[in-house]
């Protein structure tokens, strides 16, 4: 696995034999957002009241998986086409 400098963290590559591969670390980044997360303010003359959701409304929930040396991992254009040709029960994207 590659090292990183204290200073301005940059990557020291590691020293691999014949045969041998990097490991590489991947994180997972999620979050939930309620739809009725929005900002308090509201344009109103002065005889109106505001009219508040009692709840935080329905939850979506976003994940995405974050690779230290290239960033979201995500399919390519090819392999994406290439899961398109297969039956809708075998893709990984919906």
């Amino acid at each position: 696995m590659a090292s990183y400098t204290n200073d301005m963290l940059k990557r020291i590559p590691p020293m691999l034999a014949p045969g041998e591969k990097e490991h590489v670390l991947i994180m997972q980044d999620k979050t939930i957002f309620h739809t009725n997360e929005c900002c308090r303010r509201t344009w109103l003359t002065q005889e109106q009241q505001p009219i508040w959701k009692k709840g935080a409304g329905r939850t979506v929930h976003v994940s995405d998986f974050i690779c230290k040396t290239i960033g979201q991992l995500k399919l390519s254009d090819k392999r994406i086409k290439e899961q398109l040709k297969l039956p809708k029960e075998l893709h990984l994207l919906y």
